[in-house]
C-alpha cells in the first residue's frame, strides 16, 4: 500500500463514526522479526499462517511477527467501575458483572462484560468459570472499597474464600465456601449451612488459593491484544479476520471486533519481552531511598510514554538501577526504544547503557525529559547475559523516570 492510498484510507475511515461501516479487518503496520514494516491488512488463519495484504501480498507464521498497529482505530480508554482478576494474573476492567448459575455440564460462570468506548458501546460478554476466577470487585459509588480487599488479594487463604458485602448499608466480611450463583444471588455455605446474598450487594470476592483451578498457559506463540478502550487480553491468538479471536489462559476465547483493535504483541520462541524474564538487581538509592523497577508501567502512572506515544510493554528504572539477565537461549539481537518518560521531573537527567557478557553495546548520556526517543538495535550474537543500566545524570535524581520501552530478545 503506498502513501498515499493509506493516507486516502485513513481519511475515509476516520471521516466515519465507529463501527459504522460494521466490523472491518485489521489494517495498519505490521512489524516482523527481520525488522521489516508493512502496510496492509493484517490477517491470521485458525492454524497461525499470518497474512499481510498491501502493495504485495505476504503469508509468514504467527512467530514471525512482532506487532501490528492500527492505521484505523482510535485509543480511547475508558474507565469501568469493576474489576476481574483471573487466576492466570490478568486482570480484566469490567462495565458489568452478572453471576450464570451451574446447568448440566457447565460449572457457574461470572459474566464479565468489557468496557467500550464512547462510539463502541461494551457489548462483548466474556463468561468465565468460577473456578478461573482469583477475585472480584463490585465498584460503585454506592459499593466503596473494602478496607481490607487489597490485602486479602495478596494473601488469600488456602481453602476458604473471603466475602465482603454491604448488609444494612454497613461493610461486612466472612470466611465461606463460594458454590456458585443463583437468579441473581450469590450461593455459599458457612459453618455448614447454605445461604444466599443479593449479588448487587457484593462488594468484592477474594477466592481461596485452592477453591478453584490453576490455568493452562496457552503455547507460543502468545498474543497481547489491546482494544480501543484500553482492555488488554492476552493468551493465543485464534484467527484474525473481521473478528479478533483469543484464547485466554483460562481456555475461554474472547471474541471482539477487529474494528476495537488498537494494536497486538507477539511473543514467540524467536522473541521475549524483557518483562516476561526475571533479572538480577542491584540498585543504588537516591536520597536513601530505592525506587523499585516497574514492568509494563511508570512510577507515574500506568504505561510508558515516550514523545508523546504510549508503550504497552518495557521497564521504567530509576537511577542507580542495574538489571543483570541470563538469556533463555541463544539471541541474535535486543531491541527497544529508550529515554525519559514524558511525565518525569522537568530536571530529570540520566544515562542509559546495554552490555552484555561485559561489553557496552549502547550508551546514551544525558538523557532529559522531551528529547526525542532513541531506538537501541544491538547484536547479541554467541552472548548470554545482557545488562540494562541507568545512571545518575548532572542533576542526581529529580524524577528520572527512565523507560526502556518494547525491550525484547529477538532470534532470527
Amino acid at each position: 500500500m503506498s502513501q498515499f492510498a493509506a493516507g486516502v484510507l485513513w481519511l475515509l475511515v476516520n471521516a466515519l463514526p465507529a463501527g459504522a461501516l460494521g466490523a472491518q479487518s485489521a489494517v495498519g503496520r505490521t512489524t516482523t522479526l527481520d525488522g521489516r514494516v508493512l502496510d496492509g491488512t493484517f490477517t491470521v488463519a485458525e492454524e497461525g499462517a499470518a497474512r499481510v495484504v498491501g502493495e504485495l501480498a505476504l503469508d509468514l507464521p504467527l512467530s514471525a511477527v512482532v506487532s501490528f498497529e492500527s492505521a484505523t482505530v482510535r485509543s480511547e480508554p475508558n474507565t469501568a467501575p469493576h474489576r476481574v482478576w483471573l487466576r492466570s494474573g490478568l486482570e480484566l476492567p469490567a462495565l458489568t458483572l452478572a453471576g450464570r448459575p451451574a446447568t448440566p455440564g457447565q460449572p457457574a460462570a461470572l459474566l464479565v462484560t468489557l468496557p467500550g468506548t464512547s462510539t463502541l458501546p461494551g457489548t462483548t460478554v466474556v463468561e468465565l468459570p468460577l473456578g478461573a476466577v482469583a477475585a472480584f470487585r463490585q465498584g460503585g459509588t454506592e459499593r466503596p472499597e473494602p478496607s481490607s480487599f487489597v490485602a486479602d488479594r495478596a494473601d488469600p487463604p488456602s481453602n476458604q474464600d473471603l466475602l465482603h458485602v454491604l448488609k444494612d448499608g454497613k461493610p461486612v466480611r466472612s470466611s465461606v465456601a463460594v458454590t456458585g450463583f443463583g437468579a441473581g444471588t450469590l450461593d455459599f455455605e458457612l459453618r455448614g449451612k447454605e445461604y444466599d446474598f443479593p449479588f448487587e450487594g457484593v462488594t468484592g470476592v477474594v477466592f481461596g488459593k485452592n477453591t478453584g483451578f490453576a490455568a493452562d498457559r496457552q503455547p507460543r506463540p502468545r498474543s497481547t491484544v489491546t482494544l480501543a478502550s484500553g482492555v488488554r487480553l492476552e493468551g493465543r491468538l485464534v484467527s484474525l479476520d473481521n473478528r479478533c479471536r483469543l484464547r485466554l489462559d483460562e481456555g475461554v476465547v474472547v471474541d471482539v471486533p477487529s474494528d476495537t483493535v488498537v494494536r497486538i504483541d507477539v511473543a514467540s520462541d524467536q522473541l521475549r519481552w524483557l518483562g516476561e524474564l526475571t533479572p538480577k538487581v542491584e540498585q543504588v538509592p537516591a536520597f536513601d531511598r530505592v525506587w523499585p523497577w516497574l514492568v509494563d508501567r511508570c512510577h507515574a502512572g500506568p504505561g510508558l510514554v515516550l514523545g508523546g506515544k504510549v508503550f504497552a510493554r518495557g521497564v521504567c528504572l530509576v537511577p542507580r538501577t542495574r538489571l543483570t539477565y541470563e538469556l533463555p537461549g541463544a539471541f541474535d539481537w535486543f531491541e527497544a526504544v529508550v529515554g525519559i518518560d514524558d511525565r518525569a521531573g522537568p530536571q530529570a537527567h540520566a544515562d542509559f547503557r546495554v552490555l552484555a557478557d561485559g561489553q557496552e553495546l549502547f550508551v546514551a548520556r544525558g538523557r532529559t525529559r522531551g528529547m526525542p526517543p532513541e531506538t537501541v538495535h544491538v547484536s547479541l550474537a554467541g552472548k548470554r547475559t545482557l545488562v540494562i543500566e541507568v545512571d545518575f545524570g548532572k542533576n542526581y535524581d529529580l524524577g528520572d523516570y527512565c523507560v526502556v520501552a518494547d525491550a525484547r530478545v529477538v532470534r532470527l
